[in-house]
């Protein structure tokens, strides 16, 4: 049993399409008002949808609905701001299912130019509640900056 804990990981990465390369750790988020999201950046593994990368967001909590149509900006402490197109629909196929009202997903490719790795950056992310409001640590803001140099499935083929 505690091998199949080690193999999951990698299973679920193959059976979504994420690369390693650009499989991200899940990080965990709470603003002030104690909404609590996990996010994560992966490549779209569907093939009805455009390739890149996109960043999902899910709520920890039932009462937190994400909004499925606005989208998600991002600042840094200088002014800059960077508006990340909602591609929410991509979460499901494209049979109808209907996306999780406490799911998000936002098209990353979008952040141009990438972020500095040494300037905070602001998330806000909408939803059902009005906008909730983030700050990345130091190593998220790294992992964003980062994006533009890792190998993409679609650089492979």
């Amino acid at each position: 049993m505690q091998w199949l804990l080690g193999v999951l990981p990698l299973l679920m990465a193959l059976l979504l399409g994420t690369s390693p390369a650009l499989a991200a750790d899940t990080w965990s988020l709470s603003d002030q008002a104690g909404h609590r999201l996990s996010a994560q950046v992966f490549e779209q593994p569907f093939p009805e949808y455009p390739s890149g990368l996109r960043i999902r967001f899910n709520a920890l909590d039932a009462k937190t609905t994400l909004d499925h149509g606005t989208d998600l900006v991002l600042s840094d402490s200088l002014g800059q701001e960077w508006n990340l197109p909602n591609r929410s629909e991509e979460i499901v196929p494209s049979d109808g299912s209907v996306v999780p009202a406490g799911s998000a997903q936002f098209d990353l490719d979008a952040l141009m130019p990438r972020p500095s790795e040494a300037l905070p950056l602001h998330v806000a992310v909408p939803s059902g509640q009005g906008v909730l409001d983030f700050n990345l640590s130091p190593e998220q803001v790294l992992e964003l900056h980062a994006m533009g140099s890792v190998q993409r499935r679609s650089d492979l083929t």
